[in-house]
């Protein structure tokens, strides 16, 4: 079976629930109907890496507990943690600019204005207080408030995200 070359993150794996291997999915998606049982899901960080059955998926404070056919234990679903959920891409509006989907940022290298390297994008972080970028700068996560004083520039083509940290939010140990 032939599997579409484009996709759009509709969910992102929060956390296992329970020990059967049900995950709870935070919904990224204006359709969330999207996600039913027989679906063909995929799963990965920036992309779709595995293909899943979805056995069961229900409302649950408004999350996703979802039930993929391939994983029965909650070890196995421990593997899914902070994943994204993945179908393929229906035609989608052109965001205004300085916007983008979350499943976009994930992956991007993330360089200073002088070209130093300052981490990698794991994720976006929405909250009451705003938006942030999520860099994971060796073995330790950073957050970036998501505003244009701090990132300059987002290139999803390139790869890349242009930051202007003011002077130890990036830098509280050394690179």
């Amino acid at each position: 079976m032939s599997r579409p070359t484009s996709f759009l993150a509709v969910g992102r794996v929060r956390k296992p629930h329970g020990v059967h291997g049900e995950l709870l999915v935070e919904i990224l998606t204006d359709f969330p109907q999207r996600l039913a049982v027989g679906v063909s899901v995929g799963v990965g960080q920036a992309e779709p890496q595995q293909f899943f059955t979805v056995k069961s998926v229900r409302l649950h404070k408004g999350a996703w507990l979802v039930k993929l056919a391939e994983c029965t234990r909650r070890e196995q679903a421990e593997a899914f943690r902070e994943h994204y959920f993945f179908l393929p891409e229906q035609e989608r509006e052109t965001l205004p600019a300085n916007y983008y989907y979350e499943h976009e940022l994930a992956g991007l290298r993330c360089v200073l204005v002088d070209g130093r390297e300052a981490g990698t994008v794991q994720r976006l972080e929405v909250g009451p207080a705003g938006a942030w970028l999520v860099v994971l700068q060796g073995e330790q996560e950073v957050l970036v408030p998501f505003v244009s004083p701090i990132v300059v520039r987002v290139d999803v083509e390139g790869g890349v995200v242009v930051l202007d940290p003011p002077e130890g939010l990036l830098f509280g140990h050394a690179l």
